[in-house]
C-alpha cells in the first residue's frame, strides 16, 4: 500500500509543478496585462490634461482680451483690419495721426493660435456652426462635435490621424458671455448660448514614445520574475523528486527487511512445532518402552 503511495507520489509532482507553473505563468501575465492597462490609461490621461490645459489657456486669453474690449493694434500685412468686425471704432487715429485697429477677442486668439501652431505639441482652433469669419468654420469632425454640444454635450475626446500623426483631439463648448455681445449680438446671440466650440489637438507621438519605452520595461521586469518563479519551481521540484526517490527507495528496503523477518518468523515457528512433534514422539516411545519391560517382569 505504502510503495504504491509513493508510485502515485512520483507520478503526481511533474502535474502539481506543472500546475504550479501554470498559474505563476497566469499571474505574471495577468499582471503585466494589467500594469500595461493602467499605463495606457495613464497615457491618455496625461494628454488629456494637457489638452484641457491648453484649452484653459485659450478661454482664459480670450475672457481677459474680451474684459478689455479687444486691443488697439498697428494695422500691417499680417494683422489687417477685420474685415468681418462690423463697428464704427473698429479704425481710430490716435491724435498723434497713428493710425489702429481693433483686433476683437477671436480675431487676437485665431491668429495666436496660427502664429504659434503646436509650439508645444498643441494645436488649438476655435469655430462655430456660425462663424462671422469664413477661417473659422469648422471641419468634419468639429461639425459633428458642435452638433453635440447644441444637444447638451460638454466635453469630446477623440483620436484622430493628423498629417499622419496620432492626436488627441478634444474641444469644450464656448459660451456666449457680456463681452462677447459687442460683435456677436447681430447674429441673434444671447448671454448663455452655446456660440461655438474651442478645440484643442495634441500631438500623441512623445507620449507614445515614452509609452513604449515604460511598456519595454515593464514587459523585462515581468519576463525576468517568470523566470526567477520557474527556476525557482524547478529547483523545488528537482529537491521533491529526489526525496521522493530516496522515501520510496528507503521504503521498499525496509518492506524487505520485513518480508525477510516475517520468513524468519516461519521458520523459527515452524522449527519449534517439529521440536515439539518429536518431543511428542520422544516420550511416547518411552512411555512405549516403559510399559513393555513392565509387562516383561
Amino acid at each position: 500500500m505504502e510503495a504504491r503511495y509513493f508510485d502515485c507520489l512520483l507520478v503526481s509532482l511533474p502535474r502539481r509543478y506543472g500546475l504550479l507553473a501554470l498559474i505563476w505563468s497566469v499571474l505574471v501575465g495577468g499582471s503585466l496585462g494589467w500594469n500595461l492597462h493602467l499605463k495606457s490609461q495613464n497615457t491618455m490621461n496625461t494628454a488629456i490634461v494637457a489638452a484641457r490645459s491648453n484649452i484653459s489657456k485659450d478661454m482664459s486669453f480670450r475672457k481677459w482680451a474680451s474684459a478689455h474690449g479687444g486691443v488697439y493694434v498697428h494695422p500691417d500685412e499680417h494683422t489687417p483690419p477685420n474685415p468681418y468686425l462690423d463697428l464704427p471704432e473698429r479704425d481710430v487715429i490716435t491724435k498723434n495721426g497713428k493710425a489702429l485697429t481693433l483686433m476683437n477677442p477671436a480675431y487676437m486668439l485665431r491668429q495666436m493660435q496660427e502664429d504659434f501652431p503646436g509650439d508645444y505639441g498643441t494645436k488649438s482652433h476655435i469655430t462655430s456652426l456660425k462663424p462671422l469669419n469664413p477661417n473659422n468654420a469648422p471641419d468634419s469632425w468639429e461639425r459633428k462635435v458642435l452638433h453635440t454640444f447644441e444637444q447638451g454635450g460638454k466635453e469630446v475626446t477623440e483620436v484622430q490621424q493628423i498629417d499622419g500623426q496620432p492626436y488627441l483631439r478634444m474641444m469644450l463648448p464656448f459660451i456666449v458671455e457680456q463681452g462677447c455681445m459687442k460683435c456677436h449680438a447681430q447674429q441673434g446671440y444671447k448671454v448663455g448660448d452655446i456660440r461655438g466650440g474651442i478645440g484643442s489637438a495634441v500631438s500623441l507621438s512623445p507620449y507614445l514614445a515614452r509609452d513604449r519605452g515604460f511598456s519595454t520595461s515593464l514587459m523585462l521586469s515581468h519576463g525576468i520574475a517568470w523566470l526567477i518563479g520557474l527556476v525557482a519551481l524547478g529547483v523545488t521540484y528537482r529537491r521533491d523528486s529526489g526525496l521522493s526517490v530516496e522515501r520510496q527507495q528507503a521504503q521498499q528496503k525496509l518492506q524487505h527487511q520485513l518480508d525477510e523477518l516475517l520468513r524468519f518468523q516461519k521458520l523459527t515457528v515452524g522449527r519449534e512445532l517439529r521440536m515439539k512433534e518429536l518431543a511428542e514422539e520422544n516420550a511416547a516411545l518411552r512411555n512405549q518402552l516403559a510399559s513393555g519391560r513392565h509387562d516383561s517382569a
